[in-house]
Formats: structure tokens, C-alpha cells, sequence
């Protein structure tokens, strides 16, 4: 649990870091992010999920791994690759079969229109 929590805690703000670089500050960001995402990879090896073998209150806050595939198949930009981090992706396919998760996710035709306004926030918030 506390690998777990030193994977996530810190993803989201390093994931709001990267709308805002460019250049080379960009690419350390990702490789900020693969380390953080290494963390929660190793966290699933022997196990369906975060938590075990049952989906559970981890696999909740880890819901932002769903995003950013998500993210990444809309703007192109790869964060997260099957064969970086297989175990991830097994998971995310898992979770996205589960019917109360798809319930939950922004309509597939609205998920761009999101993405984008997701990525302008950290910039325009710095304004």
C-alpha cells in the first residue's frame, strides 16, 4: 500500500506538470511519470488488482491510469505503452470490461472535447 501510494500521490501534479513543459523540461517530465507509473506496475505484478484479486478501493484512486490511456489514445501522446508497462494495460482492459466503470466514464463521443479542456486547464490557471 505505501509503493502504491508513492505512485500515485505524486502522478497527478508530475501529469499536470506536463501540459505546461516543452522541449527537453517535457521529456524529463515523462520520464518523471514512467517512474512513478514503474511504482504502480510493480504493485499489480501476481495480482488482478491493486488491492488483490477483487477490485477495490485502490483500483479506484487508480482510475487516473484509465485517463491517461484514454488521453493518450485521443492526442496521440503515448505515456503509457503496452510494453513498458504490460501489467498496467492487463489492468486497464480489466477494469474497462466492467460494465459500472463504463457507466462512469464520459461518453466516448465527448472524451476529446474533455481531454483537450483538461489539457488548456493547468495553463490557463497559471495565467
Amino acid at each position: 500500500m505505501v509503493m502504491f501510494a508513492q505512485g500515485v500521490v505524486p502522478l497527478l501534479p508530475t501529469l499536470a506538470k506536463l501540459g505546461q513543459t516543452a522541449g527537453k523540461e517535457k521529456e524529463e517530465t515523462i520520464e518523471e511519470i514512467h517512474e512513478q507509473l514503474k511504482i504502480l506496475e510493480d504493485e499489480l505484478k501476481g495480482k488482478q488488482f491493486f488491492g488483490g484479486q477483487r477490485i477495490g478501493y485502490l483500483d479506484i484512486v487508480a482510475m487516473i491510469l484509465v485517463w491517461l490511456h484514454l488521453a493518450g489514445s485521443i492526442t496521440g501522446q503515448k505515456i503509457l505503452s503496452t510494453e513498458n508497462f504490460p501489467l498496467i494495460y492487463e489492468w486497464i482492459e480489466r477494469v474497462m470490461k466492467m460494465e459500472v466503470v463504463n457507466e462512469c466514464l464520459i461518453p466516448e463521443e465527448k472524451r476529446q472535447d474533455w481531454i483537450q479542456l483538461a489539457q488548456r486547464a493547468p495553463k490557463s490557471a497559471s495565467n
